[in-house]
């Protein structure tokens, strides 16, 4: 091969990498964005006329477009910057390298289960001291008016795949991408500051974008929306310094972790009297 030749072929196998990485990860995504689906249809009387006359399945499909665009964007922008800044995932690296992922996964996967569980922990007690005063209550009682095995489905499949593809994989790889172009030139490993600065804003981010939910359910107040974004941006810290840390999929273990947890604790609250 002469050196064009080389080059072209270079850029064929990074597109195709590409290409075959941003599949995987979207694919994997998609499968979360399917659980959204028994919601949707519990909610199609509030759609816009114009959906609401269309068949359900079509519906159904038009209203989860928009997800799967924000799912898209964030999953591309991680494939392009993500490895560039030493951060992983390890189906992006099955699919680049063949590197198995069960046994890179296997032994940070108890770690992965503690840390949703303390985060779990430290939730339901900052929960207890500010519910006082952001008057939650309603917030509370409308969520366990839900059904417990759907919310552990959204919990575990679209919060611990699809937010964390788009918070940890798009958003925190971007703005480490960005910091280390512009105050490293691209050059070394980003140093901790920088890596934390953008762990702390995809957490700010992960946790303002739990108020549109919010918002739907109860009138949001200064102090609720406080307790909101404070509380689940405690969750995007311990996220994504696994995700720095570890790997993506690690990352996603914590996630589901915390919603197995909240699951089996309202299950026991709710067998036990306390809510519902």
């Amino acid at each position: 091969m002469n050196e064009e030749t080389d080059s072209t072929h270079i850029e064929s196998t990074g597109k195709t990498q590409f290409g075959k990485t941003f599949l995987a990860l979207f694919a994997l995504g998609f499968i979360g964005v399917l659980t959204l689906i028994p919601t949707v249809i519990d909610q199609l009387e509030l759609l816009p006329p114009e959906l609401a006359a269309l068949p359900a399945p079509l519906a159904v499909a038009l209203s989860l477009v928009n997800v799967v665009i924000l799912l898209a964007l964030p999953v591309a922008i991680g494939t392009l910057v993500a490895h560039r800044v030493g951060l992983r995932s390890l189906v992006a690296e099955k699919v680049r390298r063949g590197k198995p992922i069960w046994p890179e996964l296997r032994p940070y996967i108890p770690m992965a289960f503690i840390a949703g569980i303390i985060f779990l922990v430290v939730v339901v007690g900052l929960d207890a001291l500010i519910d006082p005063f952001a008057d939650a209550e309603h917030v509370i009682e409308t969520a366990a008016e839900a059904n417990l095995f759907l919310q552990l489905l959204l919990g575990v499949f679209y919060g611990g795949i699809v937010e964390e593809l788009m918070l940890r994989w798009g958003v925190m790889s971007l703005l480490v991408w960005i910091g280390w172009r512009l105050l490293q030139r691209g050059q070394g490993r980003p140093r901790p500051a920088l890596v934390w600065t953008a762990i702390v804003l995809a957490a700010l981010l992960f946790g303002a974008g739990h108020l549109p939910a919010l918002a739907s359910m109860v009138a949001l107040t200064p102090l609720l929306i406080i307790r909101t974004i404070l509380l689940n941006a405690l969750g995007g810290l311990v996220f994504g310094w696994l995700f720095w840390r570890y790997s993506l999929e690690v990352a996603m273990v914590a996630h589901a972790s915390f919603h197995v947890g909240l699951f089996i604790l309202n299950g026991v609250l709710t067998l036990a009297g306390v809510i519902g």
